[in-house]
């Protein structure tokens, strides 16, 4: 089934590098299911700055945008919009933990005024350890209805150096670190998806 693939300003992906794209049906949800086109940015300034000053190699962080749409086609609902966030908001979780987080936890869900829509917003907090260093990291995501379809958006940044093998890589890879900026990007991007 095609989905449209869903969009976001050039301008704010200045720095990201598209990793993945893909086109599945990620799960049912009663009477519909959902099919969702999804597309994953890295955040290449980091990964190449972290590579020079501190030796270390990894995927830092990461946006995904989705578009999620439904058949047969249904017009969201408080209820619907309830299942396919849970499902989405578990799949989620999955991703991170493919992409090398570990201990995975969801800190709560929200609702929460997302361009103009209420969304539903679920925070994680995991560890990344990429091999010398380990930081601990905040992740994010957003359901939201758009049109006949929802959209999902969400990421995760790295907030501060956890353990490393030596000074200098925690300390080179703790200068790199940002989390108020991260957190102030991510929430442009997942306003910014379409």
């Amino acid at each position: 089934m095609e989905v449209e693939r869903p969009r976001l300003p050039a301008a704010l992906l200045d720095g990201w590098r598209e990793t993945e794209t893909s086109v599945e049906r990620p799960f049912d949800a009663r009477v519909v299911s959902v099919h969702a086109h999804t597309v994953v940015y890295d955040d290449a300034a980091l990964t190449e700055r972290l590579r020079e000053t501190a030796g270390v190699d990894g995927r830092w962080r990461f946006f995904v945008a989705a578009r999620l749409a439904l058949r047969p086609r249904t017009s969201p609902s408080r209820p619907l919009t309830r299942v396919v966030a849970d499902r989405a908001h578990a799949g989620f979780a999955d991703r991170l933990a493919s992409r090398g987080l570990t201990d995975v936890r969801e800190r709560g869900t929200e609702r929460r005024t997302v361009a103009g829509t209420e969304a539903r917003v679920a925070r994680y907090e995991a560890v990344y350890d990429p091999g010398p260093v380990s930081v601990r990291t905040t992740a994010r995501v957003a359901v939201r209805p758009a049109d006949d379809a929802y959209l999902l958006a969400g990421g995760a940044y790295p907030t501060a150096v956890r353990d490393g093998r030596d000074v200098e890589t925690r300390g080179a890879v703790d200068a790199a670190l940002a989390p108020e900026d991260f957190d102030e990007e991510l929430a442009e991007l997942v306003a910014a998806v379409e």
